[in-house]
């Protein structure tokens, strides 16, 4: 037996409805996942039959009707309404879609010439080689180029 056929007859086991419980408990002795499962399943069954049980009232059938019945009954639009928001909400969803597919997709302009930009930022990259970096700012740093992060 796998694991998720005796998860389908666990609860039928728990409640003595399980007709052939031998390949049930075959499984359940090799696996303790399993086992785990059906203590933690049979303390639910335990916890749940412990509750105190409550009868409905005799005629609670006939309160839902009267009540049923006596509630003024809604206009045919007020239950219909959505079917009229909906169709524009669909129509906009469809025109975003549509507009967002169609725009053509381009990088972002620096107002930098590529050359430039890669020469800048190899200049950049080879400034901050040779920089002295401390993990922090000191004092100092922040006094001399006015920086306040």
């Amino acid at each position: 037996m796998r694991c998720e056929h005796f998860e389908r007859q666990m609860w039928a086991y728990i409640e003595g409805q399980l007709p052939d419980a031998r390949a049930f408990e075959e499984h359940l002795r090799a696996c303790p996942r399993c086992q785990r499962q059906l203590a933690a399943a049979q303390a639910t069954y335990r916890t749940l039959h412990a509750l105190p049980r409550h009868r409905a009232p005799a005629n609670l059938s006939e309160q839902v009707r009267r009540r049923i019945a006596a509630a003024p009954a809604r206009p045919r639009f007020a239950r219909k309404w959505w079917r009229v928001a909906l169709a524009p909400a669909l129509g906009v969803l469809v025109a975003a879609v549509w507009w967002g597919w169609q725009t053509p997709q381009t990088a972002p302009s620096y107002g930098i010439a590529p050359e430039d930009l890669t020469e800048s930022l190899v200049e950049l990259h080879e400034q901050l080689e040779v920089a002295d970096w401390s993990p922090s700012p000191t004092p100092s740093y922040f006094i001399t180029t006015g920086s306040t992060r």
